[in-house]
């Protein structure tokens, strides 16, 4: 019952939103497609405008996968903004979603909560790009610089390696700068 709301909550925002309810198990997609007219008569004209255009378009829907495996892979594959999981047991699939920008877990957990009271940050990549991107934080705010440091015991066994894939990537003056002309140079 509780993925009917959070189904709606995502929807609701416009007709370019998305969102997807995801399960295996056909009695969940038919009661929640069931369910849909009596939630709609609760809600604004406009929202529902909205939710029915996003529900029935190409960017959400109910998806029936043929088992939990192949929730999983959809879910990591669309990149939600949001994710729900709705189970007993939340924490059992965590370990199996990696591509999500939030992950609210359980049914005391819903998008509204996170949203408004819960602390997340909303600031979150849309679009698949939660592929490649977290929530905003302050680390978005910092600049941060990366720092390497060898050691003259470690450099002969990385320049090695490195000299080795600079020559397979065909960057002469990398391959160069740790050869043996690096050798002199430091030995001079």
């Amino acid at each position: 019952r509780l993925c009917r709301l959070g189904l709606l909550i995502e929807a609701e925002h416009g007709p370019d939103s998305s969102a997807y309810l995801v399960t295996h198990s056909r009695k969940v997609a038919e009661a929640a497609l069931a369910a849909l007219p009596e939630h709609w008569s609760r809600m604004t004209e406009q929202r529902v405008e909205f939710s029915r255009a996003v529900l029935t378009g190409k960017r959400g829907g109910i998806v029936l996968t043929a088992s939990l495996e192949d929730s999983y892979r959809f879910i990591n594959d669309y990149a939600p903004e949001h994710l729900e999981i709705l189970s007993k047991e939340p924490f059992a699939h965590l370990g199996r979603i990696t591509e999500a920008a939030e992950i609210l877990m359980g049914p005391h957990t819903p998008v509204t909560l996170a949203n408004f009271v819960l602390g997340p940050n909303a600031v979150l990549p849309t679009s698949r790009w939660a592929r490649t991107y977290g929530p905003l934080s302050v680390t978005d705010f910092v600049k941060r610089s990366s720092i390497g440091y060898v050691t003259s015991a470690a450099y002969p066994e990385l320049a090695l390696h490195a000299r080795r894939l600079a020559r397979y990537e065909g960057f002469s003056s990398h391959e160069n700068a740790v050869s043996e002309i690096r050798d002199r140079y430091l030995a001079g």
